[in-house]
Parts: C-alpha cells; sequence; structure tokens
C-alpha cells in the first residue's frame, strides 16, 4: 500500500487530480485546508489537501486502461475522421457539375478568395434558375456578376438623424482595428459639421488602446470617457445626453471567450437606438471567420465592417461572410490612414474583380 498527497484550489479540484491519476479504487484517508509553508504563505488563500492510499499494481492497472481507452477512442475518431472526409468529397463530386462556360467562373471566384463549396452552390443555384446553354460568354459573364451583386445584398453604412441620439457600438475580436475604423467614421462626420459626437471607450484591458483612441479624440476635439462597468456607461450617457451620436469602442476579447453575459453586451441589449458593427478582418480565413460568426450569434442585426482590405489577397471573405450569416455589409477599409482609408462597400466593383473584371473600367 503506498500513500499519495493531492492539492487543490477546492476539494472537487484536489479530488479530480486523484482520480485522474489513481482511479477509482484509491481510499481517501484524510481531507484537510493547509496553507503554504514559507513567508509568501501568510498572505495566500487556504488550499484543500487530499490524502490517498492505493495499491501500486492496481495504479499499473489503471493506468493501462486508461491508455487503452484513449488509444481506442483516438482511433475511432480516425476512421470517422476518413469517412466524413470520403463522404463530403463524394458530395462535392457529386454536386460540382456546372454548365459549359461557368466552371471557368467558380475557378476564378475561388482563385480570388471565395470558399470552392460556396462558390459552387451560388453557380449552382443560378444555373438551375437560368438557363445559361447557348449564351456567350459575355452574357453569362453579367449575369453572374449581378447574381454576385444580389448575393452581397444591401449595402448599408450607418443611418443619421438628429430627431434622436445614436449609440454606435463597434464588437469584434482582438487586433482586427475597431479603434481606428472608429475614428475613420467620427472624423468624417466631424469634417461634416453637422453632428454634435461623443466618444466612450470600453477597452480598459489594454492601456494603449485608451490612449489610441485618446490621441483621436484630443485631434477630433471629441469628448472622450472611460466606463469600466455599467454604472458608468450610463452615467456617461446621461452626460453625453446632447449629443447626436455616440460611439462606443468596446474591448477586442478571443471570440471563443465571448458571452452574452459579459457587461458590454448586457449594457447594448438596454440600450434602443443603436447600431452594432461587427469589425472583421479581410485577412482572416474561412474557418476562422465561421467561428466568430457562430460565437457572435447572440446579437442580432449587427453590420459588418472589413477591415485590412489592402492586406488581403482579394474580396473573397466578403462572398464568404454572406454565405455564413444574412447580416449586411457597411464599409471596408483600406489602410491606416485617417479618415481616408475607408468607404461604403461598392458590390459592382466587389462582384466585377471577383469574376476578374478590370474594375478600373467600370461604366458609370
Amino acid at each position: 500500500m503506498k500513500v499519495k498527497k493531492y492539492v487543490g484550489k477546492t476539494a472537487h479540484e484536489a479530488m479530480n487530480r486523484m482520480k485522474t491519476e489513481l482511479g477509482s479504487d484509491a481510499v481517501i484517508l484524510n481531507t484537510r485546508t493547509v496553507r503554504e509553508k514559507g513567508i509568501i504563505g501568510l498572505f495566500k488563500k487556504p488550499v484543500v489537501e487530499v490524502t490517498a492510499a492505493y495499491e501500486e499494481k492496481d495504479l499499473l492497472s489503471f493506468k493501462k486502461t486508461r491508455d487503452d481507452k484513449f488509444t481506442k477512442i483516438n482511433n475511432e475518431l480516425s476512421t470517422l475522421k476518413v469517412m466524413m472526409e470520403e463522404i463530403s468529397a463524394n458530395v462535392v463530386d457529386k454536386d460540382s457539375k456546372l454548365p459549359i462556360g461557368v466552371e471557368k467562373y467558380r475557378n476564378k471566384l475561388v482563385e480570388n478568395g471565395v470558399e470552392y463549396c460556396t462558390a459552387t452552390s451560388i453557380l449552382k443555384d443560378l444555373s438551375e434558375q437560368v438557363n445559361l446553354t447557348n449564351k456567350d460568354d459575355e452574357v453569362i459573364r453579367n449575369i453572374i456578376k449581378y447574381t454576385l451583386m444580389e448575393y452581397i445584398g444591401d449595402v448599408r453604412p450607418l443611418r443619421l438623424d438628429n430627431e434622436y441620439q445614436k449609440i454606435v457600438f463597434f464588437i469584434g475580436p482582438t487586433g482586427v482595428g475597431k479603434t481606428t475604423t472608429l475614428a475613420k467614421i467620427a472624423a468624417r462626420l466631424v469634417m461634416e459639421k453637422k453632428y454634435d459626437i461623443g466618444l466612450i471607450t470600453s477597452d480598459t484591458y489594454r492601456i494603449a488602446a485608451v490612449d489610441q483612441l485618446k490621441t483621436y479624440s484630443d485631434i477630433l476635439k471629441l469628448p472622450l470617457e472611460i466606463v469600466y462597468n455599467q454604472e458608468d456607461m450610463y452615467k456617461t450617457l446621461a452626460s453625453f445626453r446632447e449629443k447626436n451620436i455616440v460611439f462606443v469602442d468596446t474591448a477586442g476579447k478571443n471570440h471563443k471567450e465571448i458571452d452574452e453575459e459579459d457587461e458590454i453586451y448586457k449594457i447594448m441589449r438596454s440600450i434602443n437606438n443603436k447600431e452594432i458593427y461587427l469589425v472583421l478582418s479581410g485577412t482572416t480565413d474561412y474557418y476562422t471567420l465561421s467561428s466568430i460568426i457562430k460565437h457572435y450569434n447572440f446579437i442580432e442585426n449587427y453590420k459588418i465592417i472589413f477591415t485590412k482590405i489592402d492586406e488581403a489577397e482579394g474580396f473573397g471573405n466578403i462572398i464568404n461572410i454572406k454565405y455564413l450569416t444574412k447580416n449586411p455589409v457597411s464599409y471596408v477599409t483600406t489602410g491606416q490612414n485617417v479618415p481616408d482609408d475607408i468607404e461604403i462597400l461598392d458590390k459592382y466593383k466587389v462582384a466585377s474583380w471577383l469574376i476578374g473584371e478590370n474594375i478600373d473600367e467600370r461604366s458609370s
């Protein structure tokens, strides 16, 4: 019989560590609350110590059984993965045939960043709706172009009126350029000299973020308030009650950690006259975009801004995002310059570029 001790912040944590290593056959001899030794231990919270006894041969048997189970599970997962890949390949092969004259446009879309399955789905739906047989290339190209424009849908930039105050929230993952995008839109409105504007930041996780927005607020001569909780937000909105527009910069977070119970989202739900912009990078891969959209699905009626389009391989992600969500795209940004490098999405330009047309020769 051997004895071993396990420590955890709670009894549950210590017990889990014991069971993970020794299995359920171990015998618990003692459970007690202890403090770590030494002077530093005086300032730390107490921990729970579990003392357990076990037979060494039982431990070896448990570890072998556990390893065998993990090996079996991994083998089953690998087999399942192969089966799913084969099924997916068969489905794509079965459903990917397109009419003569259309195939090259799927290739062009994929080459310009549209997912293969997305491009196939769009063009198959079009082929089922419109008879493209015996039509020349120019006709097919124009039909596909206008189909892509319809697929992108309505472009919806910021809507403003002087009758009611508008609260505008910028949300999204870390590093996508929310603060700079906010500053670009605010700067353009300042130049119009029509609106009284206030700025709020709740991004108190990064000092640099507050400093960045403070720099923009100084240049634009706009008041900036920093909020830490709901009470701060409501006090600030009360002080900004005469403003036409209030822009709110929120903290960037790992999208996998987004929770509808986060304080900023509770605040957003409590405000009526608002617009929400989900800011995404044009350089993000499709699978990450899909994960982001999934984790933000508890927010309704947001619009999408694509940043860093100048760094992306093309406009393919605009089509990809419309395949993932029906929410409208509003702006794209093409650099760091404030306020110049932002524009309302031009869906004619996007569709033309995706099918290989020279967008500089766009007709009026």
